[in-house]
C-alpha cells in the first residue's frame, strides 16, 4: 500500500482489525465454550469496579468495557431468549 494515512485513518484501521480478530475469536468460543464459559466471560467485565480503578476514570475504556458486555452477551444470547 503506497498511500500514507494520517495518525486517525491508522487508528481507524487499528480499531477495524481489531473487531475483525475479536470476530473471528466470537466465532470459535460460539462453537467450542459452553454456556458457563460464556456467562463467565460477561460476569468477569461486569464485576469490575469502576470506583476502585483507573478504568472508571477514563470514559473511553469504561465504554470500551460496557460494549463488550454487550457483544458477549448479544453475541451468545439465543434468538429465542433476546430481549
Amino acid at each position: 500500500m503506497s498511500q500514507q494515512l494520517s495518525a486517525n485513518d491508522e487508528l481507524v484501521s487499528d480499531v477495524v482489525a481489531c473487531q475483525l480478530v475479536i470476530k473471528q475469536i466470537l466465532d470459535v468460543i460460539d462453537v467450542i465454550a459452553p454456556v458457563e464459559v460464556r456467562d463467565k466471560m460477561a460476569s468477569q467485565l461486569k464485576s469490575i469496579d469502576f470506583s476502585g480503578q483507573q478504568a472508571g476514570v477514563d470514559p473511553v475504556t469504561r465504554r470500551a468495557i460496557q460494549k463488550a458486555i454487550a457483544l458477549i452477551e448479544l453475541k451468545f444470547t439465543p434468538q429465542g431468549e433476546a430481549h
